[in-house]
């Protein structure tokens, strides 16, 4: 594949790191009167109409089959399923600076589960490397050796959502690639099936708080911020920069998103940034970095590492 010129994809990666990274300052908003379940629905819920109005206006005809309706829905379940309820719920203990850092981790367990499951792509002594050196990354994130200083709760579910995310990437790579679809429509599935998956989970979590529905409520903003910015436009950008520059180039969102989420914690939520997350997310990009060498595939769609 010929990489486009610059202009071409750079503002794309801007957008994506943009509605991906604003993701955390909009659960946070969301937490105000929804519980986390429903903050997952409610992403889910606007993200995949938009999707779907994407795919009318495009005209496409999905021609997917059952068995890949139910590819489509395995991989759902780990990237966007379990993760966007943990997420909340991790956000529920820890600032939206810290979830962002810890959320870069995807990587890492992409790398980890890619070795483990695929033996085809053995892990290499860099990546070995990478995952050790992003291992000592998180220590140092999360200030390790003063656990009265951190949730370990809040911790433990980032952690959880993301290695959900690094199983649903390797997932996709086994799975996504025999599905014969446009990148459109098999995103507006996965989140169209993931919508139904937390619909009940969402209903279980009672009614959320009064007022929640009023547009004068930061709550509400939140949701459509979540669904508008995080859930569907950014992953049709992302397919489209992996169709223009390769999906190395598009993966570069890694290292993007912490900075604008860390931004927006700071200006717009009042959240302070310590020296040890500073330092341990630089250890944890570096092992990322690592970690994420590996051979030129095929395809370079099936490289993609989609992220919150």
């Amino acid at each position: 594949m010929t990489a486009a010129p610059p202009r071409a994809w750079v503002p794309l990666v801007a957008l994506i790191a943009l509605g991906w990274g604003s993701s955390f300052l909009f659960i946070e908003l969301a937490l105000e009167s929804f519980a986390p379940s429903q903050v997952g629905f409610g992403r889910l819920a606007v993200g995949g109409v938009i999707l779907w109005a994407l795919v009318g206006f495009q005209r496409r005809r999905p021609r997917l089959s059952l068995r890949d309706v139910g590819a489509v829905a395995i991989v759902g379940v780990f990237m966007s399923g379990i993760p966007l309820i943990l997420i909340p719920m991790a956000q529920q203990h820890l600032t939206s600076i810290l979830a962002s850092l810890l959320n870069a981790t995807t990587p890492l367990w992409t790398a980890f589960f890619v070795a483990l499951l695929i033996p085809a792509e053995r892990i290499t002594r860099p990546q070995l490397v990478g995952l050790l050196i992003g291992v000592a990354g998180i220590a140092v994130l999360v200030g390790a050796w003063n656990v009265a200083d951190f949730s370990l709760a809040g911790v433990a579910l980032m952690l959880a959502a993301t290695a959900c995310y690094g199983i649903g990437s390797t997932l996709s790579r086994r799975v996504m690639a025999r599905v014969d679809e446009s990148h459109t429509v098999l995103s507006a599935t996965q989140i169209g099936l993931s919508a139904v998956m937390l619909a009940p989970f969402a209903l279980a979590a009672g009614a959320p708080e009064p007022g929640a529905f009023s547009l004068s409520q930061p709550a509400l903003w939140g949701i459509l911020g979540l669904g508008v910015l995080g859930t569907s436009y950014a992953y049709v950008l992302f397919w489209r920069v992996v169709k223009l520059a390769g999906a190395t180039v598009a993966s570069s969102t890694t290292y993007l998103v912490p900075v604008v989420a860390t931004v927006l914690g700071v200006v717009v939520l009042g959240e302070t940034l310590s020296w040890n997350e500073v330092a341990g997310a630089g250890i944890v990009l570096v092992g990322v970095w690592l970690a994420s060498r590996r051979p030129r595939l095929a395809t370079p769609a099936a490289e993609a590492v989609a992220q919150d």
